[in-house]
């Protein structure tokens, strides 16, 4: 790992986890994730966006291996910065362009494309966290999974910490790989030859406090991007025809394409089957999404679990919904629908084992370390090798998000 003084320290902290990313007798046991925070306390914003610089990217960069980068393959893929004195959205703001770097390898706001999770911006590329009820737990994912077109980075930024619980656990992919490999395989050969199915549903209109609630025809799911000089169809049927353009270029860059040959065997089940959709006579459109569960970190070509399935098997589990129909009696008396995770099939998707996902669901338990929050925190996550899921809070919790891209930062799918 490189040196981080004479600036920074890297205390220990009751939340950090010791893991092995990869168990063997010779693999090194680490603190996880890392904690960095200023040798003597900051009071500086300009001192803090100095030191950041220093970290990101710089324009004579040759490859991608900034000081940033190397901390997060040394230590888990999550970095917990603590101690510094940001306040709010565009504190946060300044201090992750600072780290995104300069050059040909800075950093670069990602761009989002068929996002059903409502967020409100706050500042230049800094967003409002899930806006999911309190009570919610947000199970373990990497970020937007469900889709071909995902973040490479993502940080989140405490403004007001909860009264109670609240924390974001992070969990290594890498690790998880490891532990499945070995005690199910056959979920890992799923993920990998068959893929995963995710049933997104997405609002005609914006709806706050719910899981989702982005509205369908915002530029960040499937409305036109203004710059990119669209404007939106007059009709419902032009609106329509333009949502499921969309939808198709999606699946495309996804690898799926419409001469695609299905019995070709070499290629995977997701890959074969792409993506189907069902619009609603409220004009909500429910959007099946099949997409690899597998791929290989792009910098420490490691094979890792690239999934969203936990809080679908959580749900699943919590509402005995593991056979079709998938439906159960909500309090009020009325059916709601809990779909459990599913691997794709050619013609029909196939529930997975609920062993298999218990199993994976005892490893991100295993491998948990719970981070709390202090105001100025900032929480970075290689996206590729860390999960992320929030705890149920009581009080207040103010957590906004910032995503981005790397250039030459792919996980590509893996296939066997």
């Amino acid at each position: 790992m490189i040196d981080v003084k004479p600036y920074w320290t890297a205390p220990a902290k009751e939340y950090q986890g010791k893991i092995q990313i990869i168990e063997g007798p010779d693999e090194p046991t680490i603190a996880f994730p890392l904690v960095l925070e200023p040798l003597t306390p900051e009071l500086s914003r300009e001192a803090i966006l100095s030191q950041a610089r220093k970290l990101g990217p710089q324009p004579s960069d040759k490859t991608i291996q900034s000081p940033i980068r190397q901390l997060l393959d040394a230590n888990g893929g999550a970095i917990h910065f603590k101690g510094l004195p940001l306040k709010n959205a565009d504190d946060f703001s300044e201090f992750m362009f600072a780290l995104a770097g300069s050059g040909e390898r800075a950093w670069k706001p990602h761009e989002h494309v068929g996002m059903e999770v409502l967020r409100r911006p706050q500042a230049n590329n800094v967003l409002t966290a899930n806006e999911g009820p309190p009570s919610h737990f947000i199970g373990w994912h990497n970020e937007y999974a469900v889709s071909p077109v995902h973040p490479h980075y993502l940080a989140l930024f405490c403004k007001v910490p909860p009264g109670s619980g609240g924390e974001t656990s992070v969990c290594s992919s890498i690790a998880l790989y490891d532990r499945l490999k070995k005690d199910v395989p056959g979920f890992i050969e799923g993920c990998s030859k068959k893929g995963l199915v995710y049933n997104i549903p997405h609002n005609a209109e914006q709806v706050g406090g719910i899981v989702g609630g982005n509205g369908l025809y915002k530029d960040s799911a499937f409305g036109p991007k203004p710059g990119e000089g669209e404007e939106m169809p007059e009709t419902e049927e032009g609106k329509r025809a333009m949502v499921e353009r969309k939808l198709l270029d999606l699946a495309i860059r996804g690898g799926w394409h419409k001469g695609i040959d299905k019995t070709d065997e070499s290629l995977p089940v997701w890959q074969r089957r792409g993506f189907n959709w069902t619009w609603q006579e409220n004009g909500d459109l429910d959007v099946v999404h099949r997409v690899p569960g597998t791929r290989q970190h792009p910098t420490l070509n490691q094979p890792t679990i690239f999934n969203a399935l936990s809080t679908r098997y959580t749900n699943a589990v919590a509402n005995n919904t593991f056979e079709a129909p998938f439906t159960f009696k909500k309090e009020d008396g009325t059916e709601g629908v809990s779909v459990p995770p599913h691997f794709a099939g050619l013609e029909e998707d196939e529930v997975i084992p609920r062993e298999w996902v218990q199993k994976m669901d005892e490893w991100q338990h295993k491998l948990d370390s719970s981070i709390t929050w202090d105001v100025g925190d900032v929480l970075l996550i290689d996206n590729f090798a860390a999960q992320h899921a929030r705890w149920a809070w009581e009080g207040d919790r103010k957590v906004m998000a910032s995503f981005w891209d790397q250039p030459g930062m792919e996980g590509v799918p893996l296939k066997a």
